[in-house]
């Protein structure tokens, strides 16, 4: 007999209702489960992404992304010969590009929105 599983992933987890609709799953999971005489096991793992799923996220190339790995300006773990980067690391790379973004494009953003007009 296989072993149910439910996965619910970090956007899943972000609800803020009086009961979210993670909470009614795990719940719901929980109960049948001890209907049937199981033991359930509740863990965490780190969510790991792809270079590629990284470089979407940060709307970069994927040799750019393996460029900034190998240069030590994003975090990576290697499984076999492959890299994968932890979320919060990518959460954290994202922040650093937005904010850098940002503080680039004040100066510009204040410049259209305080021109004299003419």
């Amino acid at each position: 007999m296989a072993t149910p599983v439910l996965t619910l992933g970090p956007e899943a987890l972000r609800s803020a209702s009086a009961r979210s609709p993670w909470e009614t799953a795990l719940i719901t999971f929980v109960r049948e489960a001890a209907e049937q005489g199981q033991t359930v096991i509740v863990s965490t793992e780190e969510r790991l992404l792809t270079p590629d799923e990284v470089a979407r996220g940060l709307m970069m190339s994927r040799s750019t992304v393996s460029r900034k790995i190998a240069a030590g300006h994003i975090r990576s773990v290697k499984i076999g010969n492959r890299h994968r980067i932890p979320y919060q690391e990518y959460r954290r790379v994202w922040e650093e590009t937005m904010r850098t973004v940002a503080q680039e494009s004040a100066p510009d953003i204040e410049a259209d929105l305080f021109a004299d007009d003419e």
